[in-house]
This record gives C-alpha cells, sequence and structure tokens, in this order.
C-alpha cells in the first residue's frame, strides 16, 4: 500500500517573484498544449503567454504563487487577474506539472493545487476578494475535480471559434468597406458614452469595463457602426503573437438580425490587421448556447476549435 503523499514529498509553494517569470512561461506553453492541463484565459505561444501574464494579469508576481521541486525548478503555477473594484478575481490556473509515471499523480495534483489556493488567497492583492473564477477545457479533469471540492459552482460551457486559411484571407481582402459602415472609434463624447452604455449593458460585470474599452486601457481596438440614432453596435479585440482576437461583439437588440455583427467583426478584423499586421488566424470565444453569435461567426467562416467551462465561487 502506498503512503499518503504529502506536498512536502514533491513541491514547496511560495509568492512567484520577477526571475520566475521565464520558467512560468517554459511551463505553460508546454502544459497548455494539453488539454488536460488548458486554461481558457491563457494562449499557447511564450509570447502570447508573456503577454498575458505581463499586461493583462498586470504587476504577474504579486498575484501568483508557484511550486518548486527539490531542485528550486519551478514545476506548478497560480495566477490572479484581480479587480478589487468588483470583489473579483480570474485564476489563471492552477497548473501543476506532475511527473510522468507517477504512482500517485492525482493525489500530488490535487494536494499541490490546494496549497496554491491557499497561498494565493492570502495575498495582499486579493485582500477583500469574495468572488472567484476558474475557466479551462472541459477535458481538464483536474480543474473539474477541484473546483468542484472547493466550492465553485460549474458554470455554463464556451466555445472558442477559428477562422484560418482562404476563409480569414477572403474577410481580410473583401470589398472596400462600405463608408457608412462601420469606423474605427474616434474621440466623440456621445459616440463613445453610448458604447459604453451598450458594453455594460451586454457584458456587465467583466474584467475590462465600458470605460476601459473605449480609452484602449486593456488593449482594445474598437469598432463601431452608427445610426441616424446613434450607435446600433460595436465590435472590439486585439491582436496577439500569432491571431487576431475578437473579445466583444454587440448590437442593439432592436438592430438584430439584420447583417450588423459581421459587418462590425469584417470590419474589427481589417482594422486589427492594418494596425498589427496580418496573422494567420482569428478566434472568438461565444457562450455555449448563444445560438445567434454561433450562426454570425459560422456565417463568416469560422469552425469550432475547442469548449471551455467557467466555474465560480462567491
Amino acid at each position: 500500500m502506498l503512503a499518503p503523499v504529502t506536498i512536502s514529498d514533491m513541491y514547496s509553494i511560495r509568492a512567484a517573484c520577477e526571475a520566475d517569470l521565464t520558467a512560468v512561461v517554459e511551463l505553460l506553453v508546454r502544459l497548455q498544449a494539453d488539454p488536460g492541463h488548458h486554461i481558457g484565459y491563457h494562449g499557447t505561444t511564450a509570447e502570447e503567454i508573456t503577454e498575458e501574464l505581463t499586461q493583462v494579469v498586470r504587476d504577474w508576481p504579486a498575484g501568483a504563487v508557484v511550486g518548486c521541486d527539490e531542485h528550486g525548478a519551478v514545476r506548478a503555477v497560480l495566477s490572479a487577474e484581480v479587480r478589487p473594484e468588483l470583489g473579483r478575481a480570474w485564476l489563471y490556473g492552477p497548473f501543476v506539472d506532475v511527473p510522468t509515471g507517477h504512482p500517485a499523480a492525482r493525489q500530488v495534483w490535487q494536494n499541490t493545487a490546494d496549497e496554491l489556493l491557499d497561498l494565493v488567497t492570502t495575498l495582499p492583492r486579493l485582500a477583500g476578494v469574495t468572488d472567484l473564477e476558474l475557466y479551462g477545457h472541459r477535458r481538464n479533469r483536474g480543474l473539474g475535480d477541484f473546483a468542484a471540492r472547493h466550492g465553485f459552482a460549474a458554470g455554463s460551457a464556451s466555445r472558442v471559434f477559428t477562422l484560418t486559411g482562404s476563409a480569414l484571407r477572403s474577410v481580410l481582402v473583401g470589398a472596400v468597406p462600405d463608408p457608412v459602415g462601420p469606423r474605427r472609434l474616434d474621440n466623440d463624447p456621445e459616440t463613445r458614452a453610448q458604447v459604453v452604455e451598450l458594453h455594460e449593458r451586454c457584458f456587465p460585470n467583466r474584467t475590462v469595463t465600458g470605460n476601459q474599452l473605449v480609452r484602449g486601457a486593456r488593449g482594445h481596438t474598437v469598432v463601431v457602426l452608427t445610426g441616424a440614432d446613434g450607435v446600433i453596435g460595436y465590435a472590439a479585440g486585439f491582436v496577439q503573437e500569432k491571431e487576431l482576437y475578437v473579445d466583444y461583439v454587440a448590437v442593439d437588440p432592436n438592430m438584430r438580425s439584420a447583417g450588423a455583427g459581421r459587418s462590425l467583426v469584417r470590419a474589427l478584423l481589417r482594422a486589427l490587421a492594418a494596425a498589427k499586421g496580418v496573422r494567420g488566424q482569428a478566434a472568438a470565444v461565444i457562450a455555449l448556447g448563444n445560438d445567434a453569435s454561433e450562426r454570425m461567426f459560422t456565417a463568416l467562416g469560422f469552425g469550432l476549435h475547442l469548449e471551455l467551462v467557467a466555474y465560480r465561487r462567491r
């Protein structure tokens, strides 16, 4: 009979420091490639993950903990993106690298993950935060078990859709944009205020507020479609190393089913490519059950890439 495995048998847990970043990125690149470890907030390349940790999580070490083996090598990590004004944090992980063939791999993973969570929630960055969210691949069984044991309720699943090859090229080099169609968001105060209002109505309590979106505080490019009565809709996204990412698309409920969403997505992808260069892929995450959005992206040539599940503890 195997003796119980304690955390001291494998990894020591401590707060992260800036010097850990390179090792953490190398670890995540390897684990993100496996659906059994995949976390939805992260990309898959070193460049994407570095950008997410340093620009999205921001001041990364202050909101992260790591697990190290007996040689000091980083073998586990849990990072937190914190919105103190909402009392909410998004947990990037836990990631635990268990040696192949370990006789108690499942127990080591769960013990390490527990210790990571215990420590990260004591960091000053998370003081007063009571609303936590996890997000991972539906095949990440360890994450699902971890969430259930710690009181995280499984939320709705979401799907990642991607556009590549000739379908992407046709969007980027399509017809000349209509002069009365979508355009880059300018500094007009009324238009910006309407985009903020529409964003908060359609996407309440997200990591990016309407004001942050229109200011570009989180790196978004925004295109907007207006009519006689003001803003009809907007689309917002950003560019990663290998991907044009469509983050938000919102259309006034009274103007849906008229092709506005497709026009906005096309305009956004062209604006992103014009600003930062063409990438080999475009991507969007759609909540499972949002059939209208799935139809819209499918009509543009996007195809299903993977499915993710969110877990939340309030």
